[in-house]
């Protein structure tokens, strides 16, 4: 058998056929005891838990989505509403704020993933949204250029766990395939936040330019209010992880645990473990991950670059504020598609992310070769661009989050994606300059190399998983077995006489790596 960069010494009997509760396992590793003979959960209880489970995280979820994406984009209103005036900015100093708030992103992205390993989820959460509503209304009170910095460098930072949350969350209560679904519902939010900014720029819009608060001060005001309120509603029902969900009776906490069983990457571990990090680094999923955020990203600048680049065609503040509004339908359609897409082919996130971006490739072509006075087909062009990189990114979340094992490798693999995440992101807004207005070519020459080179990342890491799991499945059959035959190990523990026993459990909640455990299969 050729040589391979995964490791199988650790999956032979003798390596980890027994492990202590000292060795870190997974918090629900008592409700799976016991149980791994158990037969599966039946379709019926599934659904119940999965509906219930739905009907208390996804309203939580939807509104933190929700307002961190309105907050964030809250800059790119007020550049029609006099922020750009009043702070005496230049454009080269407003893109720069853009950056300012994926450098705060950037710099803080891997100390939010160690948080949310030595911290409760929900309520470091919880936290960061009290933070980053904080420093939202502290935005009216600046007026100079580097106060504005300051600030959105903060809120980078304390918007920095909301995406790795999500992926810890639902990666601790649901299963392969309704991660991606409910990533992707989440990420609609992003659509919806679209269409509520507009309007709320809209009603900001009406108020005197000369008032107190004026335009842009009161868009920031209002969305200072609606995070607080997020903030309260997380603070009250956001639960930590399957074992402390009050909603959850004790045999309901059971049946979530053994639901997403099958994931074989548990559910939560508060030790920090230098090998799963190691073993991080060195994997190439993991780079090529990062790779492919920090280029995608590249195509990003257009989200805070957009009111400026409508208004340039001959629009009114008003008329632009609500210009905006289609983009968000657009978000909307395009991962709704993705997602029922990914339930009919659940191995199929590589080829849905392909096949997103033709529209998107499409649309550049447009902005570059289309003559500048077809103003309607340049608009059209900024709405259908959208289809691409939403629906790419929501498949590569769920992918990143699927396809990874270890609690500390997990947070590691997502720290690192969601760096690449920020590193593209700022940068995106540097290539909208004023030399290139108003047609924007070399912006969008940007977006049309990293559409191809992502592409072609996720074709590369198509191949290489699926080789890898045939290359399991091929090892399985070796041993007479087949791919679940070595699924499980045992929890050594202590009984009632306090005698020394071993209960058998499911390995992904012994918090081994994809790596360690060859009976973890790789989605693609």
């Amino acid at each position: 058998m050729a040589e391979t960069p995964f490791d199988e010494k650790a999956s032979a009997d003798e390596g980890f056929s027994a492990f202590s509760y000292d060795s870190g396992l997974d918090v629900a590793v008592d409700l799976a005891a016991g149980h791994a003979d158990h037969p599966p959960v039946s379709a019926e209880d599934s659904r119940r838990m999965r509906a219930k489970l739905d009907w208390h995280l996804l309203p939580l979820l939807f509104c933190m989505y929700t307002v961190q994406f309105i907050d964030k984009s809250t800059l790119n209103y007020t550049a029609v509403l006099g922020i750009i005036k009043d702070a005496n900015l230049t454009i080269d100093d407003f893109n720069t704020l853009g950056s300012a708030f994926y450098i705060g992103y950037l710099v803080f992205q891997y100390p939010q993933n160690l948080a949310l390993q030595y911290f409760p989820v929900g309520k470091w959460m919880t936290i960061n949204l009290f933070l980053w509503a904080l420093f939202l209304g502290l935005h009216c009170v600046c007026h100079s250029f580097s106060s504005l910095f300051a600030l959105r460098f903060f809120l980078g930072a304390a918007e920095g766990c909301t995406t790795a949350g999500l992926m810890l969350i639902t990666s601790m209560f649901y299963t392969r395939v309704e991660i991606g679904e409910r990533i992707g519902w989440t990420f609609q939010c992003n659509g919806f936040a679209t269409i509520i900014g507009g309007f709320l720029a809209f009603g900001a819009a009406h108020v005197a330019p000369t008032s107190k608060p004026n335009q842009w001060q009161a868009l920031y005001l209002i969305t200072c209010l609606l995070t607080l309120v997020v903030c309260v509603l997380f603070a009250l029902a956001m639960p930590d992880n399957p074992t402390t969900a009050r909603f959850l009776s004790e045999e309901e906490k059971i049946l979530v645990v053994r639901r997403v069983q099958d994931n074989q990457n548990g559910i939560e571990t508060k030790k920090w473990k230098k090998n799963q990090f190691v073993e991080c680094l060195k994997d190439y999923k993991t780079w090529m991950w990062f790779f492919w955020c920090a280029i995608a990203n590249l195509q990003n600048g257009l989200g805070t670059e957009s009111a400026r680049v409508i208004k340039l065609f001959g629009f009114t503040t008003l008329q632009t504020t609500l210009l905006n509004i289609p983009s968000g339908v657009t978000q909307i359609i395009s991962i709704t598609l993705g997602c029922y897409m990914l339930r009919r082919f659940p191995n199929g996130r590589a080829w849905i992310h392909n096949i997103f971006f033709i529209p998107s490739i499409l649309a550049a072509f447009i902005q570059v070769f289309l003559p500048y006075s077809n103003k309607i087909g340049h608009l059209t062009a900024i709405y259908i661009s959208n289809m691409g990189g939403s629906t790419s990114f929501v498949m590569m979340l769920s992918w990143v989050t699927s396809a990874t094992a270890g609690h500390t490798k997990k947070l590691a693999t997502n720290g690192i994606f969601l760096i690449g995440y920020a590193l593209g992101q700022t940068l995106c807004t540097q290539f909208w300059k004023a030399q290139y207005e108003p047609k924007f070519v070399v912006p969008w020459t940007i977006c049309l190399a990293s559409y191809a080179a992502d592409i072609a990342i996720v074709t590369a890491l198509w191949f290489l998983l699926r080789a890898e799991n045939a290359r399991r499945d091929a090892l399985a059959a070796e041993k007479g077995g087949n791919a679940a035959a070595n699924d499980f190990g045992y929890l050594r523990t202590v009984d009632a006489n306090r005698r020394e026993v071993k209960v058998k459990v499911e390995k992904g909640f012994l918090d081994l790596t994809d790596r360690q455990n060859l009976a973890f299969r790789y989605v693609l």
